[in-house]
Order: structure tokens, then sequence, then C-alpha cells
């Protein structure tokens, strides 16, 4: 989650569900999320993992999370049927040997379940995640959730018809000559301005980031501004498998600046299909896998991470 994505605050269970889709930036289904309180109530990090799935996974990954980020407490929500209620109330009771739960919950369709205390949500409550107070300063600020993870995913998946087209304009590229290094800023300026760059510029672009210096310079300038996540995310859904690691890596070092782990994860595995070595996706893979939340880093890369052909 983005530092200061969400400039609001929440003061009922209904406020705090629904605020879960804008999080992940999809509304899960058949799935854990954990959420990371600090002591001043931000949360932090929300971690979602597929269910059914073993307790002691899910503790050992929260409690390593919590150590890191210096968490204070935890709310712990399931996603699925009334069968899964016993599974979440024994994770969540599991957690709270170790950390205190705030509140555990059950979401169905349609309804949601207060679990583990007497209140009259255990019962359950109707509930539409999308029709809360939240989900409308949500739409306020122009953040989205997508209906599911699947559709999230998709934002990364390759498209074969603009991939050809790539792939012949880079074969033509190559035939004429290598496009001046200069355009890298320039394409990345067009994109700027909100313009979707069109097929002779992605191949152009695609060949200059094949070059790892060139690539390196483009790593340093991404940030985590949404026409950059666009950019990158267009670029890897249109670039052949050849020519993908660049925008591929960029476009999961972006979504995971800026909270969206989900995108990152399908970017990252994106590249690693064509290109298992990778540095700089293993390097975010990593991260991923550890919860380690993208905003939370400095300035970015440093010198040392690069490797003598990617300085400049």
């Amino acid at each position: 989650m983005p530092e200061n994505r969400f400039p609001f605050q929440m003061r009922t269970p209904e406020d705090l569900l629904g605020l879960v889709p804008y999080l992940l930036g999809y509304h899960p289904a058949d799935s854990l999320v954990v959420l990371f309180v600090q002591a001043d109530h931000e949360i932090r990090v929300a971690a979602r993992h597929d269910l059914p799935l073993p307790a002691i996974h899910v503790t050992d990954t929260v409690r390593a999370v919590a150590a890191r980020e210096n968490s204070q407490s935890l709310i712990v929500i399931g996603y699925g049927p009334l069968s899964e209620t016993g599974s979440i109330a024994a994770i969540a009771a599991d957690l709270a040997r170790h950390l205190p739960v705030m509140e555990a919950f059950l979401v169905t369709v349609g309804h949601y379940f207060c679990l583990g205390c007497p209140c009259g949500a255990s019962g359950g409550v109707v509930f539409d995640p999308t029709a809360t107070a939240t989900a409308a300063r949500a739409a306020f600020h122009g953040i989205v959730a997508l209906p599911g993870r699947s559709d999230l995913l998709a934002l990364a998946k390759p498209d074969p018809v603009e991939q050809a087209a790539v792939g012949a304009e880079i074969a033509a590229i190559r035939s004429r000559g290598y496009p001046e290094p200069a355009k890298l800023s320039f394409y990345m300026d067009v994109a700027g301005d909100g313009v979707r760059l069109t097929t002779a510029q992605v191949a152009e672009l695609g060949v200059l980031l094949h070059d790892k210096r060139l690539r390196a310079r483009a790593w340093k300038a991404t940030s985590g501004r949404m026409w950059q996540r666009d950019l990158w995310l267009d670029m890897t859904r249109r670039m052949p498998d050849a020519y993908v690691t660049g925008p591929g890596s960029l476009a999961a070092w972006c979504a995971w600046m800026r909270g969206e782990e989900a995108i990152a994860h399908a970017a990252v595995r994106r590249v690693l299909t064509v290109n298992p070595v990778d540095r700089l996706t293993l390097l975010i893979a990593a991260a991923l896998h550890a919860h380690i939340p993208g905003f939370t880093v400095g300035a970015w890369p440093p010198a040392t991470t690069l490797t003598s052909g990617e300085r400049e």
C-alpha cells in the first residue's frame, strides 16, 4: 500500500472491509488477508494467501513480516464460503498466540461475519463492498479495485497480436540501425503526457531497454507514478518474449513501489518465464516473497545494486 494512498479513516467494520479491495487492487475471493497494524493504527502492509492453507504456513510468514514492520496488532479476514469459518477462526487463534488480533472476519457473498466475539455481527451482517463509504472515498480519489484477481493479472498478460506487430518493427529496426539512446527519455516524456506509444515507438523503446545501461537509466527514473505503471505494463503486454525483460522488470518494480503486489507478481512471472536469471526481477521477487512494502524504500537503486555493465 503506497504511503498516503488512503487519506481517510476507518470508523466501522464496513469501512475496514470496504478498504481491503483497494489495498489489494481487486476484490478477493477464496483468500485470507492479514492486515498489519502499527501503533498509530496505520495499516502498513496487507498480505494475501490462497485458501485453503495450513495455519502454520500463515503463522510463520506473518510473524516474520510483523517483526520486520514492528506491527503492534493484526486484523484477519477470510473470503470464502461459510465452511471456511473454522479454518479462519483457527488461523486467527494461532496468530493471537504471537501478536494481538484486533478483529477476525469472514466475508461471504452478501454478508460478513465477526469471528471470535459475541457481537451482533457474529450472526452475519448484510454487506456489499462496492457500496461502502470507503468505496465512495476511493472512487473520489481515483483509486480502483478490479472485479477479481484474474482481471488484475491480465494487465501483464501478453497480447499475441501486438507482440507480432512489435516483433516485425524490431526486425526492421535491426536492419536499419540502433535507435538513438536519447529516445529513451523522449518516449518516457511522451508517455508522461498521457499518450500511448505507437507500435514503432514501443519497438524502439524495447530495443533500447534491451541494453542494461539504458534499462538502469529507466529504472532510476521509475518511481511509481501511474503513467509509468501504465507505460511499462502496456509494453509488457506488447513486447515479444526476447525483449520483455526490460519493460517487464520495470513494470514489476513500478507496481511494487505502488503497493500493487499482485501486478508486480504477474510482471515478475512474465519475465522469469523467459529470463530466469535477471537480477532486477529476482530482487523484486525476493521483496514480494518477504512482503516488503516498496514505498518504504528510500533512494533507489543504490549504485551497489548495479553491475558494472548497468552503472552509468
